[in-house]
């Protein structure tokens, strides 16, 4: 399940993308375009996040936190960089956060990943003075397992409201549905990537895939939720964001649902020239 690489083939065909300056922290002026790579947040090493701080900058630049696709166990926050350089350039903050992956050695099973979340978050809040953004302005941005990850944080655990809105690319919003455990992609079953996440089978622990499901947390005070997802994919049904966002318009919070017609998993044949700007308004108006 993963869908970072759509910007990057979009930009690379269609948007001049001006090189930026790498700089020591010591010297991130704000009139400069500046992306620092592999800040550590913890002591793994796959807890390390691509910053990418815009030019003119300042207390008021809002930040858009990216978590990539995979499944849960593949993929790499490298994946979005041509997509990061996009909002970068169009006055954005850009952080693509790596985190702990699933079928590892070290069994990094639900909710290792929500933890690298929030310390991600709170490393990046610490950091907002050096490098010069706001320290609440943010929205978190997530495809297909990694839109997963954004949703469960931000209706679950963001307690605290760190996190403002949320974007959400083909995710799987409830893990318990029978159509999305028995979906594949590329011949790999989705429902064995699920229990790989949490760690036990369905069977064996049905409230374990409950209380990873975003969609279970969805209440009046959820932040508000962009979904984009297209209507013909076979990974994650369309359903999946449907179902989200009818419950979140039930509870009266902000929400929109952006169909892509005859798409599927791989965005292949998505607008993002009509997308694109939608995205860079919902950021705007709901990262307050």
């Amino acid at each position: 399940m993963n869908t970072t690489k759509y910007i990057s083939i979009l930009l690379v065909g269609t948007f001049f993308v001006v090189s930026c300056k790498k700089m020591p922290p010591q010297l991130l002026l704000p009139s400069e375009e500046i992306v620092l790579d592999n800040v550590a947040y913890g002591i793994d090493n796959s807890q390390k996040m691509d910053v990418y701080l815009p030019k003119n900058r300042n207390e008021a630049t809002k930040t858009i936190i990216y978590l990539h696709g995979g499944g849960w166990y593949l993929g790499n926050k490298e994946e979005i960089r041509e997509g990061a350089i996009y909002f970068q350039q169009h006055g954005f903050a850009f952080v693509s956060i790596g985190y702990r992956l699933t079928r590892t050695a070290q069994n990094n099973i639900h909710p290792a990943q929500m933890d690298d979340i929030a310390s991600a978050v709170n490393m990046l809040i610490s950091q907002k003075t050096t490098w010069g953004i706001s320290g609440t302005k943010l929205c978190c941005w997530g495809g297909s397992a990694g839109a997963h990850l954004a949703m469960l944080y931000g209706y679950k655990y963001n307690t605290d409201k760190k996190i403002k809105a949320i974007i959400s690319t083909s995710g799987p919003t409830d893990l318990t549905n029978t159509t999305l455990i028995n979906s594949t992609i590329g011949g790999a079953s989705i429902g064995g990537m699920i229990e790989s996440y949490i760690g036990q089978p369905f069977a064996a622990n049905p409230q374990a895939w409950r209380d990873a499901s975003p969609v279970f947390f969805i209440n009046g005070q959820t932040v508000p939720t962009m979904f984009i997802h297209g209507t013909v994919d076979s990974a994650v049904p369309f359903a999946q964001s449907q179902s989200a966002f009818q419950q979140l318009q039930n509870a009266g919070v902000a929400s929109f649902l952006e169909p892509l017609a005859n798409v599927g998993h791989d965005l292949v044949g998505t607008n993002w020239a009509d997308l694109l700007p939608k995205i860079i308004t919902f950021v705007n108006t709901y990262a307050e």
